[in-house]
């Protein structure tokens, strides 16, 4: 799967994944389902924790772009047993793994995201007075508030805890996830 459509798979499935995240009811006004989901893995995860989701989630088949190309085309139920097998035995409850992913791939989403704002930025400066004027209308016509809107998303949903280690982890995360 070329690096791009993985990128964008793994955008389209952290907004999926939006609805089923926890959340840190201390932190940030956060859904009441977010907060049910948290205390049904037991809380947020802490930096050690993800350390050893990161040197783990390589060991899984079909989570990152190297695993997806060593499994192939495998999907479904198939899949899912896999991944389910595998993570267990590394030692982890696998809802607690995959909450950990849901997470990471929500904030790699919003990472991306931030990126494609800034070189948007970047470029209006260096364009004409009067194209850089269209091309912000524009943007503000498409855009209406759409990176604001997924960021308090993503705050009602993922602990600011989590947000903070994920975002202190991210080379090593998008490495490890196989996307820059």
């Amino acid at each position: 799967m070329p690096r791009f459509a993985f990128s964008l798979l793994l955008m389209l499935a952290a907004l999926t994944m939006l609805a089923g995240c926890g959340d840190d009811a201390d932190k940030a006004p956060l859904s009441e389902e977010g907060k049910t989901v948290v205390e049904e893995v037991g809380g947020p995860f802490s930096a050690s924790e993800f350390e050893r989701f990161l040197d783990d989630l390589p060991k899984v088949p079909g989570l990152t772009a190297e695993t997806q190309k060593q499994i192939g085309e495998a999907s479904g139920a198939f899949l899912t047993a896999k991944v389910i097998a595998s993570v267990e035995a590394l030692g982890w409850d696998s809802d607690r793994f995959m909450y950990i992913y849901s997470h990471s791939l929500v904030m790699v989403s919003a990472e991306q995201m931030n990126k494609v704002n800034e070189q948007m930025q970047a470029q209006l400066k260096d364009m004409p007075e009067d194209q850089r004027e269209m091309m912000k209308q524009m943007l503000a016509k498409q855009g209406g508030g759409q990176m604001e809107a997924f960021q308090a998303e993503v705050d009602k949903q993922v602990p600011l805890s989590e947000q903070e280690i994920i975002r202190a982890n991210m080379p090593r995360l998008c490495s490890v996830l196989g996307i820059q």
